[in-house]
């Protein structure tokens, strides 16, 4: 099982600009903002990412990792939003 939360499909996917507690907005993420994504595993809870583009007409957050650069999810994902951190994929 891949320890990413959505397959790679960003046509199919079309999130909605608020997650389900109204905690995040769509457009409160930026380029190069840290991240936590929660996964649908059991080994990992969540995984760290980096936001390498934000798509405002589906709702889509692409994002990279230690291990992948082409990652997709939704808002509903999102476990944590911080700005820049240096090496914050090695930590």
């Amino acid at each position: 099982m891949s320890d990413k939360p959505h397959g790679k499909g960003a046509k199919k996917m079309r999130g909605k600009p608020f997650d389900e507690f109204h905690c995040f907005f769509i457009k409160d993420f930026r380029k190069g903002d840290s991240i936590r994504v929660s996964l649908k595993s059991k080994d990992k809870r969540f995984v760290k990412g980096v936001v390498t583009d934000v798509d405002l007409n589906n709702c889509l957050i692409h994002y990279k990792t230690a291990d992948s650069t082409d990652n997709v999810t939704t808002i509903n994902y999102i476990v944590s939003l911080e700005n820049f951190k240096q090496d914050f994929l090695k930590s």
